[in-house]
């Protein structure tokens, strides 16, 4: 097949990570594969070489010039090259995509990378809500990351696809030594959603019940993402006040997050909701005991027993220390449930998520 993805840009977001996996992946499996995005912006993901990468936009001067361009150039690449399927990472590109490719053939799907459902803590907005729920419409196929959210569209939308993210790193034969450290990891401008200053009260109130555990052992708790200096000092703020200043360290961009997750003991996902988790996935691969906090069944679809980690309501703070301090107190625990985690992990392998995807793209071009 010869397959376009289409993205915004080559870095700073999961769904873009997502989208360079898979350029990857269905080259391995000997597909034509041509990665279209702005190529004027800094690129931090990478290509194995046989992906074709094309510009997206001749500008980045104004919105209105910068994505005309981009129907422009990605209707030219599509007359040019005659994809079977043009995938889509997220809204925008492929509602340019589906501009681009109006009177030809061309099968245009957009992937949808995070919950079509949120809490009321955290509601989504009008104009998300619309794009979800009516603009999708106007797509062959719309893919959602879990079982959860398709039986949640339920006959909003036709043609709704379950497809997981795919697993970047390789899962550890062995577990890595590890150290006394508790790890999240997100953008610290997004902590609402991510639920850091749930983990960090979570984390506070373990220190204040189990202080011979968390002090005298030596743990801590850290923070890898970048953000601004106000959501940093919003964050420290809330450390200083908890009373866990010199606990919590805030790690901000690091490149090194797999070497992060073997040295870390305990992974946790703190979000208030989250569509899949791909940070958790990467976290068991890497053999941590990973807590997360499931919204609604989303994170369950991942974390499928016990045996393979911890779950707990989102937005609670107690049942989060109570989870932390089930781990921290349980060595032989945190063990067993890392082997599982690492197990599990595998079932997100890239080379079975492109599987699944050309079991979906040979359904779509065939009908």
């Amino acid at each position: 097949m010869k397959i376009f993805i289409v993205q915004s840009h080559l870095g700073g977001g999961g769904a873009e990570r997502v989208g360079s996996m898979l350029a990857n992946g269905f080259l391995q499996k000997n597909h034509e594969v041509y990665m279209i995005t702005n190529l004027l912006d800094e690129v931090q993901y990478s290509l194995n070489e046989g992906v074709m990468l094309l510009n997206l936009v001749s500008s980045n001067r104004g919105k209105i010039r910068k994505w005309g361009s981009a129907i422009y150039n990605l209707r030219k690449y599509v007359i040019m090259h005659k994809p079977d399927v043009i995938i889509g990472i997220m809204q925008l590109s492929s509602f340019v995509s589906k501009m681009a490719c109006i009177g030809t053939k061309t099968h245009v799907i957009m992937t949808e990378h995070d919950s079509f459902e949120r809490p009321k803590s955290a509601p989504m907005p009008k104009v998300e809500y619309f794009c979800k729920y009516y603009l999708n419409q106007i797509y062959e196929c719309v893919t959602v990351l879990t079982q959860a959210d398709k039986d949640y569209i339920g006959n909003r939308l036709k043609n709704v696809f379950v497809m997981p993210n795919p697993l970047l790193l390789n899962p550890v034969r062995e577990i890595p030594q590890k150290k006394k450290v508790v790890l999240a990891a997100g953008r610290l401008d997004s902590w609402h959603y991510k639920g850091f200053d749930v983990l960090i009260k979570a984390f506070a109130k373990l220190v204040q019940s189990s202080k011979f555990i968390v002090q005298d052992e030596g743990w801590k708790l850290q923070i890898a993402g970048t953000g601004s200096e106000e959501s940093l000092n919003y964050l420290k703020q809330l450390c200083k006040e908890n009373g866990v200043e010199d606990l919590v360290e805030f790690l901000g961009f690091r490149k090194d997050v797999e070497k992060l997750y073997q040295d870390a003991s305990i992974f946790v996902l703190s979000s208030r909701y989250e569509g899949f988790g791909l940070v958790l996935i990467e976290a068991m691969s890497q053999g941590c005991a990973c807590i997360a906090c499931d919204y609604k069944g989303r994170q369950r679809e991942i974390v499928s027993s016990e045996k393979n980690g911890l779950l707990c309501l989102p937005e609670s703070e107690d049942q989060l220390a109570q989870k932390l301090l089930v781990l921290l107190e349980n060595i032989k625990l945190r063990n067993e449930i890392r082997m599982f985690a690492i197990e599990r992990s595998k079932m997100y392998s890239l080379s079975s998520i492109i599987n699944r995807w050309e079991q979906l793209l040979t359904r779509i071009i065939n009908r």
